[in-house]
């Protein structure tokens, strides 16, 4: 195992990419400590993009790419501003609003970010606001992305771990809310102590000139999730319906998509969706192996210390992810550790749905660590910051967000209690 993963460390340094790094260090591997047919690394690597849950992956970028394309976003930003935009503060406080909504449609935080980022960060600036927060507001508000739903993240650790798409959707809605809160009181004493400027005066009828140019938006995400809580359609048509309403509104009521930019939409969403299955399932197949060479006496026998300590195990739990974080995709994270943890999680008795939360939680603090952080330089490019002016102004968010991961961590009705109360005719 230690030469295993080696070797996908050693291609990381040579600069591959996360799943070709994978993908090859499993078959070098097979080849060079096991007499396996190297043919398994292929079958494993189908077998992990095999999935139904993981139909909803594209479904959900493509309705990402459309929202943004059929000027959705912009308008949300309008009306996010005529609501907050007048505060001291405002534009901060209209970042994360924006993500909060956007979050209940797209489920990717690299979209979010790129697209929030690439509007707002220019507008801050304009502003007064010091480059390298707006930097980090939006880097930090881009998080809330993957853990209100729907969420891919949430979709493959349940094509993972046979967990209820629909159970893990609304068990992330409070936690994500709860973020996004905790965010905005930050935002809120950073503009007092930096005296951040004011924004327009708030006008009645700006408002409700941004709210009737924002509804159909609004709406977007109201029948996604309505559908989803409601039990009338699974995540995976959540995703079809969120694509056709958003193909609807750009085409026949905004207008701002135009038949011929079809393709180009198509082609970018399979394009990311390309690179979250690639990473899957190579995953799948470096997930295989190390499942194969873990000794599960050993395991268990490593775990049995946590007997009768739930509280000190998730801790441990959560520091092992936030440390793979620093050095590995999300994804790769969730696919390499879950089917060795979930036997672990029965025997403590440890709700799957509520450590699927807690799991999505630290991840995505992953995606603001460095040296991997995409994130960082995803917002970095998008609003020409640099990533160092971004880390310096961070920090407040970061408190936030362990805080919260620790919140819903050990007081597991916060992720749950929703899923509770809705009963079981969630998909």
């Amino acid at each position: 195992m230690i030469l295993l993963i080696g070797l996908m460390l050693f291609l990381l340094v040579l600069g591959f990419r996360i799943a070709y790094a994978i993908g090859i260090s499993s078959l070098l591997y097979v080849l060079i400590e096991t007499e396996m047919s190297p043919l398994i690394i292929l079958q494993q690597i189908s077998a992990g993009a095999d999935s139904l849950i993981l139909l909803a992956v594209p479904f959900f970028l493509l309705a990402g790419e459309l929202m943004n394309a059929g000027g959705i976003t912009k308008r949300l930003v309008r009306f996010s501003l005529a609501l907050m935009g007048s505060v001291r503060g405002g534009l901060s406080y209209v970042v994360i609003l924006t993500n909060v909504i956007m979050a209940m449609v797209s489920g990717a935080a690299i979209a979010s970010g790129a697209a929030v980022g690439s509007t707002m960060i220019p507008a801050m600036e304009k502003e007064g606001y010091p480059k390298g927060f707006a930097g980090a507001v939006n880097a930090a508000a881009a998080t809330i992305g993957p853990v209100i739903p729907p969420s891919v993240g949430f979709i493959i650790f349940a094509s993972l771990s046979n967990a209820s798409v629909g159970k893990l959707f609304i068990a992330g809605a409070i936690p994500g809310l709860i973020i996004g809160v905790f965010m905005i009181v930050i935002c809120a004493w950073l503009a007092q102590k930096r005296n951040f400027p004011k924004g327009e005066k708030w006008s009645r009828t700006e408002l409700w000139a941004s709210f009737k140019e924002a509804a159909w938006s609004l709406l977007m995400p109201v029948i996604i999730l309505g559908g989803i809580i409601t039990g009338i359609v699974t995540p995976t048509e959540a995703g079809v319906l969120a694509v056709a309403y958003g193909l609807f509104v750009g085409i026949f009521i905004h207008k701002d998509i135009k038949f011929k930019d079809l393709s180009q939409l198509f082609v970018r969403a399979a394009r990311q969706t390309s690179v979250i299955m690639m990473i899957i399932a190579c995953a799948s197949a470096f997930g295989f192996l190390i499942s194969r060479e873990v000794d599960p006496v050993f395991f268990s026998e490593t775990f049995a210390a946590f007997e009768g300590q739930p509280n000190l195990l998730m801790l441990v739990l959560i520091a092992i992810i936030l440390v793979l974080g620093m050095v590995m995709e999300g994804g790769s994270i969730m696919i390499i550790l879950t089917p060795l943890l979930i036997p672990i999680l029965n025997n403590y008795n440890i709700d799957i749905i509520h450590f699927g939360v807690v799991f999505q939680l630290a991840i995505m603090i992953g995606l603001l660590t460095p040296p991997v952080g995409i994130l960082l330089f995803v917002i970095s490019g998008a609003g020409n910051v640099p990533v160092k002016d971004i880390l310096k102004n961070i920090w407040p968010f970061y408190i936030a967000l362990f805080f919260v991961l620790l919140l819903v961590a050990f007081v597991p009705s916060v992720s749950l209690w929703l899923v509770d109360a809705l009963g079981e005719g969630l998909k």
